[in-house]
């Protein structure tokens, strides 16, 4: 059986977008807003050479938002160690 994962992520696509973007999500809202962001970017490009170069329905938003949502329950976990 292949792997078919990227660097941990079900894909290329959706590695691209926490590499570009993962820094700046405190909570699982700002994944959401990177969404529509970015969605509606996508659709400004147009029919052309870019969003042919860009598989935007290959994105796991879902893999993004539960990897965010471990982040915060592991922060909330390390705060309460410190208690």
């Amino acid at each position: 059986m292949a792997n078919n994962t990227y660097n941990g992520w079900k894909n290329r696509e959706t590695w691209l977008v926490n590499l570009w973007y993962g820094d700046t999500w405190d909570c699982v809202e700002d994944v959401r807003i990177t969404e529509i962001l970015l969605d509606e970017k996508y659709e400004d490009l147009g029919n052309g050479i870019l969003q042919d170069m860009i598989d935007w329905q290959a994105i796991d938003w879902e893999q993004l938002r539960s990897h965010v949502a471990d982040q915060v329950a592991e922060r909330m976990q390390s705060q309460t160690d410190c208690i």
